[in-house]
């Protein structure tokens, strides 16, 4: 499968890739251009696949990028062209990237005249050699099934007593409409609640269980946000897991591997739908 349907989608992912690799490195972007048209010492105006302009130190670099999305190594007269452009266009340096290779004659030359031979192409297993390429992971979902509740408040708090002398409707309210509030938690919905105050198959998955809960300092907060002090809640519940297993592979993850032609380093790979 090719990585790009078309030379002007090859050019983009590079533009794409070494804008990632500045924002990695922490150096001053200046410009990643697509397509651009830069006139030379010579007057002649030279037409750019890639255009990357930084700044590290202090010093602005130039990088004109060639890309070649062929289906065979790339020729010494690529190369050489590229060369000329350099010399042209005043402190820039220049990189070729291409999908397959280059032929020997162009790897020399740019060697000597110091040109960046890249491959940006497909990923591949052993681009993961000395690395986790696939992680299985076991995810267990446990889940609280609330059957019946029945609450109790704090007799001994005055505040809460005094609420319910004035109003005993605040006790009729059904677990739809609960919410409660831990001493130094946000209020959070009943069922929400139950969810931090009962562990999930402490007594076994699929059986009913009840269990009673004694909160030290826990609050049902009314519509018009009076607390009431909880004493008792006993709850009879359900618990169930659910198991799933599942496989990571990184290579999924990888659109397009940005490779040194010469010593075959990896320098970077880009995620899909960065």
């Amino acid at each position: 499968m090719k990585i790009s349907e078309t030379s002007t989608d090859y050019e983009k992912l590079a533009q794409k890739i070494y804008e990632e690799i500045l924002a990695l490195q922490g150096v001053e972007n200046i410009d990643v251009r697509h397509n651009v048209k830069i006139k030379g010492k010579s007057g002649v105006e030279h037409q750019i696949d890639v255009f990357w302009e930084y700044k590290y130190a202090g010093i602005a670099h130039r990088i004109l990028i060639e890309c070649k999305h062929y289906s065979h190594a790339v020729s010494l007269l690529h190369v050489r062209n590229l060369h000329g452009l350099t010399a042209d266009i005043p402190n820039s340096t220049g990189i070729i990237v291409t999908t397959i290779g280059f032929q020997s004659g162009a790897k020399e030359y740019a060697e000597f005249y110091e040109i960046g031979l890249k491959l940006i192409r497909k990923p591949r297993g052993e681009d993961w050699n000395g690395f986790i390429q696939i992680v299985n992971i076991q995810i267990k979902f446990l889940r609280n099934h609330y059957i019946d509740f029945k609450v109790s408040y704090d007799g001994k708090d005055q505040a809460t007593r005094d609420i319910v002398e004035q109003d005993p409707s605040v006790m009729s309210t059904n677990s739809a409409e609960i919410v409660v509030r831990d001493e130094g938690h946000e209020p959070c919905a009943f069922n929400l609640w139950l969810d931090r105050h009962v562990l999930s198959g402490s007594d076994g998955f699929g059986v009913e269980c009840e269990t009673t809960l004694l909160p030290e300092k826990s609050y049902l907060v009314t519509p018009d946000n009076r607390e009431l002090k909880l004493g008792k809640v006993v709850v009879t519940y359900l618990s169930t897991q659910l198991e799933q297993d599942l496989e990571v592979d990184a290579m999924n993850l990888v659109e397009a591997v940005l490779q040194d032609f010469s010593s075959g380093e990896v320098e970077h790979m880009h995620h899909k739908n960065s």
